[in-house]
């Protein structure tokens, strides 16, 4: 994988676990199926990333590596709802129709075309 395309996405997956971790404090986020299947899906997508290139991670510069290591530790503090719920279908968000904060990640992936 080039370099500038394998920063880019140790970026991209920071921005992700970014999103997760601050809404896992969102009271409905926290609790729902949307969250709880992006929350899987970014921490699979990541195990697999970091097990294909790990020979390009011991060439990161430092503050990327930072980066790397804190996608990490983000990961490992993810909390996934014991009993998730379909928050639109049960009426409780209140979003426009086809708009999800944590959805967003995986439109986000598919445009990176990661």
């Amino acid at each position: 994988m080039r370099d500038d395309l394998f920063i880019t996405r140790v970026r991209a997956f920071h921005y992700a676990v970014g999103i997760l971790g601050n809404q896992q404090n969102d009271p409905l986020c926290a609790q729902c199926a949307a969250f709880a299947r992006t929350a899987e899906a970014v921490t699979s997508r990541f195990a697999e990333f970091q097990t294909a290139h790990a020979a390009e991670r011991k060439r990161l510069p430092e503050e990327l590596s930072d980066i790397f290591r804190d996608i990490i530790d983000k990961i490992a503090m993810l909390d996934r709802p014991d009993e998730p719920v379909r928050q639109k279908k049960a009426g409780n968000c209140k979003l426009p129709s086809g708009l999800c904060f944590t959805k967003e990640i995986s439109a986000f992936f598919e445009k990176l075309g990661s």
